[in-house]
């Protein structure tokens, strides 16, 4: 196959355009297993601010009831 010129074997033009795919191929899938792995952490995170607000607002309303219970008496 002539390429600009240069006599360039199609064999070698595929195994070096095989090459580059499954090099792409390994770092798409090294990347999308860091992302499921941060995905997993962003999601644990969520749950703990989600039972951090809970206790929060159980620690708030318990203030309260302590705070009625005193001006009552």
């Amino acid at each position: 196959m002539l390429t600009f010129g240069v006599d360039i074997p199609l064999v070698e033009i595929l195994l070096t355009f095989g090459i580059i795919i499954f090099i792409l191929l390994v770092e798409s899938v090294i990347i999308i297993g860091l992302l499921v792995k941060q995905l997993q952490k962003t999601k644990n995170v969520g749950m703990l601010l989600e039972r951090l607000s809970q206790v929060l607002l159980e620690i708030k309303k318990a203030e309260i009831d302590e705070l009625d219970k005193l001006r009552r008496k």
